[in-house]
């Protein structure tokens, strides 16, 4: 068998070698990871008979030897595996990579490659001793063309299998080129991980779940390569930059910290560049974007475009084109060890072009900073349009010192309001308040109109957010919507915008309260233009009152276009936060459950920054996951995203997520766990949206109910239900009165029928239909309700109808119903396995606790006298309640009630 060892030709330092691949004994249990399927197409490749083999093609930290290395532990001992791999040094030498190998051969056949190729031939078959043979070539574009040549023959020759990785494909060696294009190679590019693929891999790597938000900013950081990701996530880990609280890991308050040794990895990278692809790829990490005809007058293209064909810049479709690093994370490190010399002479070679054209100016935050950090002086009119935009991005950090650059600050509107925005955005509200009073101690009074509405709208903003404020916050709007009314001078157009600020403003107010009705009555047109922030910012509110009022299925019809008019128009991202988030909670409120699941995959996967997704993504899958019955899912999903947002919460979600988290836990059975989570929704915390607080309730209540204080729950249900349906808000009052009728009596389902009755969607149809199967007491209609709920999503409605339906049946001592019934029931509980949920329906509506204990034990086959026994009670009592069992189910043998009661989890919560 082969040795590992290292390979050292004469005159060169330590080359790479020819080995065995080290492959785990057998037995050993490998954890999942990331791309299995990925391997086992490799694997079905290679043990296929035809062609020559595989070669994997992918980027320095791809994972291109990890899948490599588990394919072949796949393969096992039934195969010879010999490693060989290329670099830089043994490319120079005639059989570099193959010397180790060539050291067994006898001096003699080392003449000519026909002798080399016919001594490797019989030397691997030698060691095989019968086995297949296998070739791993890791880094397959470093070999020479003499070792590229013998790899190629063997494999043509169909004396080994060839398995390679490489870079790209284009600098491998012909002869190995040559299989690919006579198709006896197969390729398999690996691209950078998309966001499912990191958080599966962070997930399975620590041993905890990473929130979205802690994900995302790995992810993004990273770029996908997996070798980054895993030493950035070491790397903050160590760091306390992501940190692990209740089993999950999120982000601290603090950005992912760019040091150790992803920034040295970056650095030999950068180091690796030929020195005008270097020049190009500093300014363009210190300026941002560069308008590409700019750039071509300062550069050679050809370096430009040997950037771009490797994938490290970007070149947009604007008019007029710009050109930008490719992953910001990368550029934000390579513009930190740029030397301050360098620098200013990257900075003087892009002013001097830029002086012949009409941007004299720096554009952009990162041009504003860069000119700063050369000693540039700026305008005031740069530096607040940088503020704007460092604002618009999340950078409020940047922002403030854009406006610290302007002399007399806060002197004007405008800067008051970019310093403010700033101070609010990391929920500094009284820096916030110190910098507008301070404008209004200056001469605010006087400021003209227009200026004067801003500052105002800013304020009530702050109002808002504070505890009990909205009453503060509606006066000062009235107190705007009283001045815009009264003649002025002010410029019409000017004018026109301020009043629909201020339209806004109001409706934001409204529907913060949950005043729908007001929100409907100031946007009276249900098409306004998607054409500009303000107007997506007003349809998003109008799709919101819509379908809190019962109209969903046209509020849906709107949300769709919103978002999608949200992808054409730029957008701050706090806006695009904003609008998501609605959108998410509205799809959530009317039960799409399948819809909002293919939304959250599909905008998470974007390369957009986390703070243009919000908190809705952080729990929005977990909820999804909650009514679906997939608690090991939903879990973990939860408990994240309620840290998370305990840390970062900018849109007040953090209750929302710890009640929705309290009765996932609930319906697991873990009554502890939600208890407490359920003491801790009752905290003071800053206060979310009327629609979160009544979800957020709404959660709370069903936890509850699963926490055995079902008859207080349902009461509090419908109580909530008639306030809500009262004031106008049928769709959150039918959210209610679902879960109350679905666990409560007849009387209840009368009332669905009505409140149903009032809201439009699939999810009004479904309680219309609960209605009238339980009025009826038509078992067969109110599974048929439950199989319709369960392909829709939400298993958690199903099961509570599908416990409807057996004792509908029972009642109606109709025996088969009643076994389709409680075979049906099963199922569904079996989806949540809670030990409390194998016989709810029995134990709460059929049998008494007593005879439900004893059902359990003889259907597992317990005989009386055991039963007896583990009870402590006499053998004539067993035998009277098994009568009551009976009678009660309508089964007569010990066989037949088996087939009634058949839970596992059941059985174990007696046992």
């Amino acid at each position: 068998m082969f040795q590992q060892e290292a390979g050292v030709p004469a005159g060169s330092g330590k080359t790479d070698t020819i080995s065995l691949a080290q492959r785990p004994s057998k037995g050993r249990q490998e954890k999942p990871f990331t791309r299995q399927q990925v391997v086992s197409d490799v694997v079905g490749t290679m043990t296929s008979g035809s062609g020559c083999g595989v070669v994997l093609v992918g980027e320095h930290g791809a994972g291109k030897s990890f899948i490599a290395q588990r394919a072949l532990e796949q393969l096992g001992d039934d195969y010879l595996v010999v490693q060989v791999r290329g670099s830089s040094i043994s490319s120079k030498l005639p059989y570099g990579a193959l010397s180790v190998l060539l050291n067994d051969l006898d001096s003699s056949h080392l003449e000519h490659p026909l002798m080399v190729l016919r001594g490797l031939t019989q030397l691997l078959h030698t060691k095989a001793q019968g086995r297949p043979i296998v070739i791993f070539v890791d880094n397959a574009h470093d070999l020479d063309d003499l070792s590229c040549m013998m790899v190629a023959q063997l494999s043509a020759g169909g004396h080994v299998t060839l398995l390679a990785a490489c870079v790209d494909l284009p600098h491998v060696g012909g002869d190995i080129m040559g299989l690919w294009k006579d198709d006896l190679l197969r390729r398999v590019d690996l691209e950078p991980f998309d966001f499912a693929e990191t958080a599966e891999t962070l997930n399975q790597e620590y041993g905890g779940h990473f929130s979205h938000t802690a994900a995302r900013a790995l992810w993004s950081a990273s770029g996908g390569n997996a070798l980054f990701l895993h030493s950035l996530a070491r790397e903050q880990i160590k760091l306390s930059t992501i940190v692990r609280q209740g089993g999950v890991w999120v982000l601290n308050d603090r950005p992912i910290a760019l040091t150790g040794e992803v920034r040295d990895v970056i650095k030999a990278r950068l180091n690796r560049l030929s020195p005008g692809q270097r020049d190009v790829f500093e300014l363009l990490a210190l300026a941002g974007a560069v308008p590409l005809q700019t750039l071509m007058g300062i550069f050679n293209p050809q370096d430009m475009d040997n950037l771009q064909e490797r994938g490290l810049i970007n070149v947009s479709h604007d008019h007029p084109p710009m050109v930008s690093v490719a992953n910001p994370v990368t550029a934000t490190i390579v513009a930190g060890v740029v030397p301050p010399g360098r620098s200013a002479e990257l900075r003087r070679r892009l002013t001097a072009v830029l002086a012949n054209t009409e941007q004299a100016e720096p554009a952009g935050s990162a041009d504003v900073a860069w000119a700063l950090d050369c000693g540039e002086q700026i305008s005031t009119e740069t530096a607040l349009t940088a503020a704007r935009l460092a604002n618009n991005a999340s950078d409020p950090t940047s922002a403030l010192r854009f406006v610290h650059e302007i002399d007399g600050v806060g002197a004007t509107a405008g800067v008051a309001i970019e310093s403010a925005q700033a101070h609010i955005a990391v929920n500094n509200d009284e820096s916030a308040r110190r910098v507008l009073r301070g404008l209004e101690s200056t001469g605010g009074a006087d400021l003209p109109l227009v200026e004067w509405v801003a500052l105002q709208l800013l304020y009530a903003e702050l109002d808002q957010r504070g505890p009990g404020a909205s009453a503060a916050a509606r006066a000062r709007l009235d107190l705007v919507r009283v001045r815009l009314a009264a003649p002025t001078v002010e410029d019409p157009a000017a004018l026109e915008a301020a009043r629909e600020l201020l339209c806004l403003a109001e409706g934001k107010l409204a529907a913060f309260e949950g005043r729908h009705s007001d929100v409907l009555a100031l946007l009276p047109d249900r098409n306004p233009g998607l054409a500009t922030e303000t107007g997506i910012l007003t349809a998003s509110l109008l799709c919101e009152a819509m379908a809190v009022s019962g109209d969903v299925l046209d509020a849906m019809a709107l949300g769709k276009q919103v978002i999608a008019a949200a992808a054409t128009v730029p957008l701050a991202d706090r806006t695009m936060r904003e609008i998501r988030g609605r959108f998410l909670l509205l799809m959530l409120l009317s039960a799409k459950f399948r819809d909002a699941s293919a939304f959250l995959s599909a905008t998470s996967a974007t390369d957009e920054p986390q703070a243009r997704l919000g908190g809705m993504f952080e729990i929005g899958q977990g909820v999804i996951d909650l009514h679906n019955g997939h608690l090991d899912g939903a879990i973990p999903r939860l408990e994240a995203g309620m840290w998370q947002l305990r840390a970062q919460d900018p849109d007040a979600l953090s209750g929302l997520a710890t009640a929705a988290c309290a009765y996932a836990t609930a319906l697991a059975g873990d009554e502890e766990k939600a208890t407490q989570l359920l003491t801790d929704v009752t905290r003071p915390q800053r206060q979310g949206s009327w629609l979160v607080r009544r979800l957020t309730r709404y959660f709370e209540l069903c936890s509850l109910a699963e926490l055995g204080q079902r008859a207080s729950a349902i009461r509090t249900l419908a109580t909530e239900a008639d306030s809500d349906a009262d004031a106008g808000a049928p769709a959150t009052g039918l959210l209610f009165l679902s879960a109350a009728a679905r666990l409560g009596d007849r009387q209840l389902c009368q009332k669905l029928d009505g409140i149903a009755g009032q809201v439009t969607g699939q999810f009004a149809l479904l309680c219309l239909r609960l209605a009238d199967g339980v009025k009826e007491f038509a078992s067969e209609q109110l599974l048929a309700v439950a199989k319709d709920a369960d392909g829709a999503g939400n298993a958690v409605f199903a099961r509570d109808v599908a416990r409807r339906a057996v004792y509908c049946a029972n009642e109606a001592g109709n025996r088969i119903a009643l076994r389709i019934s409680q075979r049906t029931e099963q199922s569904l509980d079996d989806k949540f396995g809670s030990p409390k949920n194998g016989l709810h329906s029995l134990t709460t509506s059929t049998l008494t606790a007593r005879e439900c204990e004893v059902a359990v034990r003889a259907a597992a086959g317990a005989s009386n006298r055991k039963i007896a026994e583990q009870m402590h009670v006499s053998v004539r009592t067993v035998e009277g309640h098994l009568y009551q069992v009976y009678a009660k189910l309508h089964v007569a043998s010990r066989s037949e009630l088996k087939d009634v009661i058949s839970s596992p989890a059941a059985s174990a919560r007696i046992g």
